[in-house]
């Protein structure tokens, strides 16, 4: 009798396996079909008062314009160029621009005006950007980023600005540059990101939405991309996700040319002058923006928005105009996460920091209204036990012993595995799910 006992319980526990495995089968089913209608939206018409037309009623409404004005590097001289040009204050242009101390004290201003037949020259003076001239391009010559300030007396809008120097005095040759009006007061409390390049060329596809896809989730979900060699097909996919009105997700997605004129410039030059663009484009558009690379992920410790930090900051004595956050180095070379080993996502793969890696990277969190206007910022560093950016790069002279294990970042590994952006992105384009595992 007790071996018929033990033979039922062994046949219960069979059947119970058998139907806890066709249970899960049938939810992962369901599941999937449900992250379909995620996606695409149920089929036939929505009615007005759909809760998710009101999301994306309320998402057109965001017209960002961040493309506006369309850049492109322009030659003066051999030795100064001009990328972009902005109007944030009354009577006054402000142009970003490259050049060296030289070529930058002999320009003059001419604005343009749509009932003038002729420009009318202004009154020029030069701020330097950041603290980054350095030498290059020759023994004698010292480049840097400026910004170009142009103010006229003119009660008319401006429609265009372009400048001559002494020994450039042709003004039909003269580039003129279309000049960007931008909002007098803050219209958003969103965030943006602004996107350069990495020292990781190329960026893998998959690591750049998988860099998308996590920052969204954080609620930092305006990305500006300065584009110096992303494919067009990843540029086009992304448009047309960010552009979908029957998603549920938000983000916008905006490409900018970066047809940089030198390549021996100091990378710290560059960064600066991407971050002064990107304040101009963002202001009074955005409350916050940071410049970022590809391989450069905002890591939050305790929150699980970056606008819920910033809330905190401001109930608490952390209040400042300005950010700065501390970067945290992971090497590529290291072993990989034993438990997303089989991942293509680098941010899950390696987790190990480096503790002695240079780090020669300043991240700020900016109000572009403030960092604009005020000529004293009062800047604060934030710890990394509340934020901190990880930096995934190859590391010269790599050593193993100096890593120490940091998964704080893997507390969001579920939510960019499962998230609605990476999903489609893969499930649109035939990449394999196992990407994500």
């Amino acid at each position: 009798m007790r071996k018929y006992y033990q033979a039922a319980l062994a046949v219960t526990a069979v059947v119970s396996l058998i139907s806890l495995l066709i249970y899960r089968h049938e939810y992962n089913k369901l599941r999937y079909v449900l992250e379909v209608f995620n996606y695409f939206g149920k089929p036939g018409p929505r009615t007005a008062d759909a809760g998710c037309t009101n999301f994306n009623t309320t998402f057109t409404i965001f017209n960002t314009k961040f493309d506006e004005p369309i850049p492109s590097w322009q030659r003066l001289e051999d030795d100064l160029y001009i990328y972009s040009a902005y109007s944030i204050n009354d009577k006054e242009i402000r142009v970003v621009g490259l050049g060296t101390i030289n070529s930058v004290s002999n320009m003059q201003c001419l604005v343009f005006f749509e009932n003038e037949s002729k420009p009318i020259l202004g009154s020029f003076r030069f701020i330097p950007i950041g603290n980054a001239i350095t030498l290059s391009l020759g023994e004698n010559s010292r480049y840097g980023g400026y910004h170009f300030v142009c103010t006229y007396i003119s009660d008319e809008t401006p429609t265009g600005i372009t400048f001559v120097t002494k020994s450039n005095k042709y003004l039909n040759y003269a580039p003129i540059f279309p000049i960007k009006i931008q909002p007098r007061s803050l219209s958003h409390s969103r965030i943006g990101v602004c996107l350069t390049q990495s020292s990781m060329k190329p960026t893998k596809s998959i690591d750049m939405i998988g860099f998308i896809s996590f920052h969204a989730l954080i609620g930092m979900d305006n990305f500006i991309i300065y584009d110096s060699g992303i494919s067009n097909e990843f540029n086009s996919r992304l448009k047309e996700m960010a552009n979908d009105p029957t998603s549920f997700w938000k983000f916008t997605y905006t490409v900018i040319p970066w047809n940089f004129p030198f390549m021996e410039i100091d990378q710290n030059i560059i960064r600066e002058i991407i971050e002064t663009d990107c304040l101009y484009r963002t202001y009074n558009k955005v409350a916050y923006v940071i410049a970022l690379s590809w391989n450069e992920y905002v890591n939050l410790k305790y929150h699980h928005a970056m606008i819920d930090l910033l809330a905190d900051f401001k109930q608490t004595k952390l209040i400042a105009d300005r950010y700065k956050l501390k970067t945290m180095t992971f090497c590529t070379q290291q072993v990989d996460n034993k438990q997303y080993a089989n991942s293509t996502l680098t941010v899950l793969k390696k987790t190990r920091t480096d503790i002695n890696a240079l780090k020669n990277r300043s991240i700020y969190i900016h109000k572009p209204y403030v960092s604009l206007q005020n000529s004293h910022v009062y800047v604060k560093e934030i710890g990394n036990d509340l934020v901190a950016v990880n930096q995934y790069m190859y590391c010269d002279n790599y050593k193993e012993n100096q890593e120490v294990e940091d998964v704080t970042i893997l507390r969001f590994a579920q939510d960019i595995q499962n998230s609605s952006i990476l999903r489609k992105y893969l499930g649109l384009y035939k990449l394999l799910d196992a990407d994500i595992k």
